[in-house]
């Protein structure tokens, strides 16, 4: 696993990172619904999902050693309103 220099929190759509970065860690929080989200290599939703998965309700998860490499930027899909999402990157 390499270094992690940022971390992002976000709790909607949006760029985790504007550049080409690796990231080694997440951490998920969901609320009192399950919720989904997805890695985008893109600025933008649309771009490949290097990452997908579904978060069960009321519960604290952590990805880690995940090392991928998004060549564009990191952009965080969260399809719901109930995810705080921390992403640990380059």
């Amino acid at each position: 696993m390499g270094i992690v220099s940022n971390t992002s929190i976000l709790a909607a759509d949006g760029q985790a990172t504007s550049y080409p970065a690796t990231v080694y860690w997440m951490a998920v929080s969901a609320g009192s619904t399950a919720g989904r989200l997805q890695l985008n290599d893109s600025t933008a939703d649309g771009g490949t999902d290097l990452f997908d998965v579904d978060v069960p309700a009321d519960s604290m998860t952590f990805f880690g050693n995940l090392d991928l490499t998004f060549n564009t930027a990191v952009f965080v899909d969260i399809p719901g309103s109930n995810i705080i999402v921390t992403v640990g990157h380059s």
